[in-house]
């Protein structure tokens, strides 16, 4: 194959590439209909569509719905629902798992529980930042070792994220998303919106 011909090929599989990834960031709400039919046993299936691979890692997508509002800083309010009960979910972020283990601690209201996780159990290369548990959360009053996954999430959108009241976000208040208790979100790798691990090197597991 001549050199002009090999270049054309590799842009023309690159930009099918691209055209792939796009397609996949405006993946629709299917119910979980396969290939990705993975579910958590928990709330967060509401707003997750993932499949798990054979050597168990997970990769999908997290969706929000976009409310209308937008901040004082120019960003549209996206929140997460069920995304059975509304046809207007949309891709906020793709993700990818790793299967894990973390010990519940906490959990505050309005806010994700908050596990330990052994640092020479969080993946490498990568931003795993997220600990979602399988099944429904034990909340003891003594920490427990929970099974779930580790989760890297990408935005593919620009927004700001609230988890909670997000109707409560009017643009007629003239707030920043900060003000209104959101995180702004931009394109790209995002451990800000649900950071919910601590770390040590000695976390007994």
């Amino acid at each position: 194959m001549s050199k002009p011909a090999s270049l054309l090929v590799c842009a023309a599989v690159a930009l099918s590439g691209a055209s792939a990834a796009q397609a996949a960031e405006g993946y629709p709400w299917r119910q979980h209909e396969a290939p990705y039919d993975f579910k958590f046993g928990n709330e967060i299936d509401t707003h997750q569509q993932t499949r798990q691979a054979r050597d168990g890692s997970l990769n999908g997508f997290f969706y929000v719905r976009f409310t209308g509002m937008t901040t004082k800083d120019r960003y549209p309010v996206a929140t997460h629902v069920d995304c059975n009960a509304h046809t207007d979910c949309s891709v906020g972020w793709t993700l990818s798992g790793k299967p894990a283990s973390g010990q519940f601690l906490y959990h505050a209201m309005h806010d994700h529980p908050v596990f330990l996780v052994g640092r020479s159990d969080i993946p490498q290369p990568g931003s795993y930042a997220h600990f979602h548990w399988l099944g429904q959360l034990m909340q003891p009053n003594t920490p427990m070792d929970t099974k779930g996954y580790l989760l890297q999430l990408q935005a593919v959108d620009r927004f700001c994220f609230v988890h909670h009241d997000a109707e409560m976000s009017m643009p007629a208040t003239g707030k920043t998303c900060r003000e209104n208790g959101g995180v702004a979100v931009e394109p790209g790798i995002d451990i800000a919106t649900h950071l919910n691990i601590v770390t040590s090197t000695m976390t007994g597991m």
